[in-house]
């Protein structure tokens, strides 16, 4: 048996935000052989299962980059962020006029204003470079600004309101801005900060990953990750792919996911998990050997 973890965005989800038949009865059949499937995403817990949901699927779920474990529709695991970092956290987002989310256990809160926001943000950002491409940038976070469980905040969102946050997600088209933000949750020891695309930046407590969350849940069912194959396409599924005993970056994946990668599939809009099930994992082989695409 292996263990099989798959990211969500930019990999088992095409551009469109769909997972495509090809892919849905790659895992079935994966599951069918004995292997263990495991979606871990960025997305919240509920969304990640409002999207498996729909294909009539059935998985453990890794969700918030790691902040969350879900089995059997059971929460083993649950990290919330340090509640004495989150009040000042929320004052400096505000301060900085910059769009957030709050990732909670049953809702993720935006304010209202939110899209506005991004709207002057990114009038100010075509300003100062006239060939910025508008259409990549909203393509580019609509899988942010339209997921499940959004629920809009009037106004701006006041600190002392969230104490139990999961996970941040800051989007911006502006880069300045993201590098500031970087910047200020790397200096604070509680935070972890990562990304999934080239507009955001996702930020959870320390120590909380993709790559610890497998770990946990493999000892879980009795393994070891070093008997998991971990497929994705962007930075926060770094971790997982050191934990990993075989990384597969999809053909669309951040080049330093590639780098690392053992294997490197087709793209997401090209079932690239399919792909990467078909030629390195639904083998009678005990180790999967690549019918290669090269980097």
């Amino acid at each position: 048996m292996k263990v099989i973890a798959i990211d969500l965005d930019g990999t088992l989800l095409s551009e469109n935000l769909t997972i495509q038949e090809q892919d849905v009865r790659a895992l079935k059949l994966g599951q069918k052989q004995g292997h263990l499937v495991t979606i871990a995403t960025g997305r919240a817990l509920f969304d990640a299962k409002h999207i498996i949901n729909k294909y009539d699927l059935d998985f453990p779920i890794i969700a918030s980059n790691g902040a969350q474990i879900d089995v059997g529709n059971q929460v083993i695991f649950e990290h919330f962020m340090d509640s004495d970092v989150i009040q000042p956290i929320i004052t400096w987002l505000n301060k900085e006029e910059i769009y957030y989310q709050l990732y909670l256990s049953d809702k993720i809160a935006v304010s209202n204003q939110g899209i506005q926001q991004l709207e002057k943000e990114l009038y100010n950002t075509v300003m100062e470079e006239p060939h910025f491409n508008q259409e990549v940038f909203w393509n580019s976070i609509k899988a942010q600004i339209h997921q499940y469980g959004l629920e809009e905040i009037p106004g701006t969102i006041d600190p002392i309101d969230y104490r139990y946050v999961i996970k941040c997600m800051i989007v911006s088209p502006n880069q300045r801005k993201l590098k500031k933000a970087k910047e200020y949750f790397g200096q604070l020891k509680e935070c972890a900060v990562t990304s999934s695309g080239a507009f955001n930046l996702e930020i959870t407590s320390a120590g909380v990953d993709k790559g610890a969350s497998l770990n946990k849940l493999c000892e879980h069912y009795g393994t070891d990750a070093r008997n998991a194959i971990a497929i994705g396409d962007n930075l926060n599924d770094l971790p997982m792919f050191h934990a990993a005993g075989i990384g597969i970056a999809m053909g669309n994946a951040d080049k330093k996911l590639i780098q690392l990668a053992a294997f490197k599939t087709l793209s997401n809009d090209e079932c690239g998990v399919s792909y990467a099930f078909d030629h390195y994992i639904l083998t009678k082989e005990e180790d999967p050997k690549p019918r290669s695409i090269q980097p």
